[in-house]
């Protein structure tokens, strides 16, 4: 028999095997494994054979079945114990579902299927991977309001902060009915917020940004007496002037940049097409502010009813001018004026983030992203993908594969939304390419903001070999604040 005579038959024995999986009876050899940190719900390695027609809740109580099996046999003992003390466990349910994974595809079908997909064959042993299921979120409490909800921010633990059009900002105990305090300061609706940890402990530094062009800075604390959240120091906060137009988002670091005593940032993006960059510990006093306003005002008014009872030379006007020029400059250099002002965007720019204390990204309605170098001021990269449309909000995650700590170089995931209601996931190593953008689809109605991005490794994995795994953000024109948790 000849060599090419083998190779058919061998390729005929390796279709059939693969043919034999999709039978309705047909037994599969695995192994469970998984990298779950609870000591409870790991199993040990050992082959068992499965009907290939289960699916992902099949599996899950095959899985529960073999654990208590093991607990029984004094191999695994205090299930329900650890389960209930995790904080990634639903207290109601002692036995969480799994999803699981056959060499990192998500499994949404029967095993039988996807080992078939796979091109696996009946001989051979699957390694099935299991990991606790994200399941759908709880609302816990509604708040109604007046007017839309602008911006949503949660990442502080005591609160949550709430932008609207009524023009202030909220922030929401965890836990509890109504808000725990109002920050009052804009003169227009609030059009993105922002929250940055307190230098002290409890403490948190709120940035919202606003229709009046201008950005505020609010220092709040969470009282333990009350249990509730206060204003640090009551009706004062920060004002941040500079842009001509309105203010559509607003990005702080985390924390300060590599050189001591480095001063922590904000940035703001404005329709003026412009990103500007803050020192988030300046800025001018409220009242400060509102003074200096009101006294514009006045000289305004009175240099009006002057022009209009005698007319000056037009030598005369232009050293005016001048004059208020110098003493304008002079006061924003006081006031702690944007360290840098960021130009290259041909529209309004909508969102902003930082994903290092020296990289910023951002995007706008000329359906480009951009990587800022936030001490240069530099443009270091710039991309438009295949589609056109307009970007309205923008996040990024670190990739937990592969860290840059020195921020030198771009090792982050960036999602990316727009008004074709498409949310994009993509990695710029990728460059302009398709193959580097997941699309994710299901939003009814254009979307402005994301509540927050979270890629971890083992979400990546999942997106790229299945995009059935939509995670829908609320969409802000709305007059209800959903205040929800995610059991993991």
């Amino acid at each position: 028999m000849s060599n090419s005579q083998e190779q058919q038959q061998q390729q005929q024995q390796q279709r059939e095997q693969q043919q034999s999986l999709l039978s309705e009876d047909v037994q599969i050899t695995c192994i469970f494994v998984t990298k779950i940190s609870i000591d409870a719900l790991k199993l040990q390695p050992t082959k068992i054979q499965i009907p290939g027609k289960l699916t992902r809740y099949g599996l899950s109580e095959t899985v529960h079945y073999l654990l208590e099996e093991e607990r029984l046999r004094g191999k695994n003992k205090g299930l329900e114990a650890d389960v209930a003390n995790d904080s990634s466990s639903n207290e109601k349910h002692l036995k969480p579902p799994f999803d699981f994974f056959i060499d990192d595809a998500l499994l949404r079908t029967s095993v039988a299927k996807l080992a078939h997909k796979l091109k696996k064959s009946a001989e051979q042993v699957l390694v099935i991977e299991y990991a606790l299921a994200v399941l759908p979120p709880v609302e816990l409490k509604r708040e109604s309001m007046n007017e839309w909800v602008s911006s949503v921010k949660g990442s502080w633990s005591r609160a949550l902060c709430v932008g609207s059009y009524d023009g202030v900002v909220r922030m929401y105990g965890r836990g509890r009915v109504g808000e725990d305090v109002v920050l009052i300061g804009h003169e227009g609706f609030v059009t993105a917020v922002d929250v940055a940890p307190g230098v002290e402990e409890g403490t948190c530094v709120v940035v919202s940004g606003g229709q009046d062009c201008t950005a505020r800075v609010f220092k709040v604390e969470f009282d333990e007496k009350s249990s509730k959240v206060k204003e640090s120091v009551k009706n004062v906060h920060k004002v941040f002037r500079g842009h001509d137009m309105q203010i559509n988002c607003v990005a702080a670091t985390a924390q300060k940049g590599d050189a001591e005593g480095q001063a922590r940032l904000f940035c703001t993006g404005s329709d003026d097409c412009t990103v500007k960059i803050w020192n988030l510990d300046g800025g001018k006093d409220s009242k400060e502010d509102a003074a200096k306003q009101k006294e514009e005002e006045e000289e305004e008014e009175e240099e009006e009813g002057r022009n209009m009872m005698m007319s000056e030379s037009a030598e005369e006007q232009l050293k005016t001018k001048k004059r208020k020029q110098g003493e304008e400059l002079d006061e924003d250099s006081k006031a702690g004026s944007a360290m840098l002002t960021l130009e290259g965007h041909t529209q309004r720019v909508t969102g902003c983030c930082f994903e290092n204390p020296r990289s910023l990204w951002t995007c706008s309605w000329d359906a480009s992203l951009k990587n800022w170098d936030v001490e240069t001021g530099e443009c270091r990269e710039s991309f438009v993908g295949s589609d056109t449309g307009a970007r309205t909000c923008i996040a990024v995650r670190k990739r937990t594969d592969d860290l840059d700590i020195m921020g030198t170089e771009t090792t982050s995931v960036i999602a990316h939304g727009g008004v074709d209601r498409i949310v994009r996931v993509w990695d710029p190593r990728e460059g302009n390419a398709e193959g580097g953008t997941l699309i994710l689809r299901g939003h009814k109605v254009c979307f402005m903001f994301f509540l927050s991005l979270y890629l971890s490794q083992r979400v990546e994995r999942q997106n790229n070999n299945n995009n059935n795994r939509k995670k829908r953000v609320m969409n802000n024109n709305a007059s209800d604040v959903k205040i929800i948790t995610y059991i993991l």
